[in-house]
């Protein structure tokens, strides 16, 4: 077990614990979607991935290498056709072309894209992503890949509501920051701040995106 915090440093945290409890006080809807992402992200380390039509304990002939990582399927490979080859071409097309990043369009709402003015408030923003989520989630689940959305939702966000990992700042970031992130949807998703006389922007987020700056 960790050994406790030192008195002083506790101390010195405590002003710190303070800000960040006001500030959930103050954005009640903030403070449930930063809880859920935490919860989300210790779910997804808990799942085990697993792959349709194969096993990398026991790899058939014909899969690629690439798909695993020792006796366990590859994070970065294990979402594609060829990793997955008990799929249907429709399943194939739906999950790893169509709706492999569902409903990420919504994160154009949060403040952390800098694109909103403050007559919008934070837990407004908030609010229309869960909506935009929601009614996305919707459309989805009744369109042409219809009967691979709750595997498709279930695979990216197990046993918790897509839009209360959506609709975080921490989730926009981590989009933002990868490498194979279509650029359009970077600059779709986050502008870099500006200095505004007038400070009439919700303007949180200072970051290097590739493609768009920062």
């Amino acid at each position: 077990p960790l050994a406790p915090a030192p008195p002083a440093a506790r101390q010195r945290s405590s002003p710190a614990r303070a800000r960040r409890a006001m500030a959930a006080m103050r954005h009640p809807l903030l403070a449930a979607c930063l809880a859920a992402v935490g919860a989300a992200s210790s779910l997804r380390s808990a799942i085990p991935l697993q792959l349709a039509g194969a096993t990398c304990a026991d790899p058939p002939d014909g899969l690629p290498k690439y798909c695993c990582q020792g006796i366990v399927p590859d994070p970065a490979y294990a979402g594609t056709c060829e990793c997955n080859p008990a799929w249907t071409h429709k399943e194939c097309i739906c999950k790893a072309h169509l709706h492999s990043r569902p409903c990420h369009h919504c994160m154009v709402h949060l403040p952390a894209t800098n694109r909103w003015a403050k007559t919008f408030s934070k837990d407004e923003l908030y609010q229309n992503c869960q909506d935009c989520v929601g009614k996305c989630k919707q459309e989805l689940d009744g369109g042409d890949c219809g009967q691979f959305m709750g595997d498709i939702f279930g695979q990216k966000f197990p046993a918790t509501a897509p839009g209360d990992v959506i609709c975080t700042g921490d989730f926009l970031k981590e989009q933002l920051m990868k490498k194979d992130y279509p650029t359009e949807l970077k600059r779709a998703l986050y502008t870099a701040p500006r200095l505004r006389a007038d400070d009439d922007f919700h303007q949180p987020s200072d970051w290097q995106v590739s493609g768009v700056g920062g």
